[in-house]
């Protein structure tokens, strides 16, 4: 062989070499970038969970200015079944967990809040509930047993605190009065504040409020209660349980779910019922058995 030929392929197989020693090294390259984007991947989602701070017991502050409450406390369960995610929890106004959620600023929000075909028009609510609201009359501890139910309100012509439409409880005396005569006048108002409602009512000037137990035990029942002055002459009878739900943002269709599969576990395993009792004193869930009336 002539040594110009030798020269020439000397110089192909160093080419070749070389060449192969790049293709090796970008392939290392590039299982190195897709183990990178597997582990990126692979790291939680973070949820910003709004929660009003002044709902006690069912979203509130506690002491250390940490985030509880049973709302809290359940959704802190339902994050310890999805390790896709991480729940950053932000206390907030009742007013900011609707606005936020409806914006993105969060993903999901909890407040005691009820199913109305109104929210879910700007909310996505999930299948599946996570809670009970003990829900029922304020009224004249005098007139309980005049007053104290939807039939004894409707039979004896009482006035109710006007309810706001897009309200649970609106929606409750609605279904009441499709199914049932005599009627409840069922008056519709924006807002007001719930210690005027609970001295309209002991005034006389309306018969019923509907609200919730634990609204009723803050502002009457408690010592340094807004309404303390009131107790014993107001008294709160349960109607029935209202289902709570956490509510999402429409884009959280993927994160919905995930919950909807969390929660049936968390209900099944009577956990829901623990963290009911452990924040209301009792198992709200088994109100559900028990129909409006």
């Amino acid at each position: 062989m002539k040594k110009l030929d030798k020269i020439i392929i000397g110089v192909i197989a160093a080419v070749v070499i070389v060449a192969a020693g790049i293709y090796f090294l970008g392939g290392l390259g590039s299982n190195k970038s897709a183990t990178s984007d597997k582990a990126s991947s692979d790291k939680p989602k973070v949820i910003k969970v709004a929660y009003a701070t002044t709902n006690f017991p069912i979203t509130y502050q506690n002491s250390k200015k940490q985030g509880d409450g049973y709302d809290v406390a359940i959704m802190r369960e339902i994050d310890k079944q999805l390790p896709q995610y991480k729940f950053d929890y932000v206390g907030t106004s009742d007013d900011d967990v609707l606005i936020g959620v409806k914006s993105g600023k969060y993903q999901v929000g909890v407040k005691n809040i009820f199913y109305t075909a109104d929210r879910a028009k700007t909310y996505l609510f999930p299948k599946n509930y996570f809670g009970v609201s003990d829900s029922g009359f304020v009224v004249r501890t005098k007139d309980k047993d005049k007053f104290g139910g939807l039939a004894k309100l409707a039979k004896n012509k009482g006035k109710l605190v006007p309810i706001a439409p897009q309200n649970g409880q609106y929606a409750v005396i609605a279904d009441y009065n499709k199914n049932n005569n005599p009627k409840i006048d069922l008056g519709s108002a924006d807002t007001f504040v719930v210690s005027d409602a609970l001295k309209w009512v002991n005034e006389g000037r309306y018969d019923a409020f509907f609200a919730i137990r634990p609204m009723f035990e803050a502002n009457v029942e408690k010592k340094n209660g807004a309404n303390a002055d009131l107790k014993g002459k107001l008294s709160y009878v349960t109607l029935g349980g209202i289902k709570t739900y956490p509510l999402f943002n429409k884009d959280q269709k993927e994160f919905a779910a995930a919950y909807d599969k969390a929660i049936t576990k968390i209900i099944d395993s009577g956990k829901a019922s623990e963290l009911s009792e452990k924040y209301f004193g009792q198992d709200n869930f088994k109100l559900l058995d028990q129909p409006f009336k």
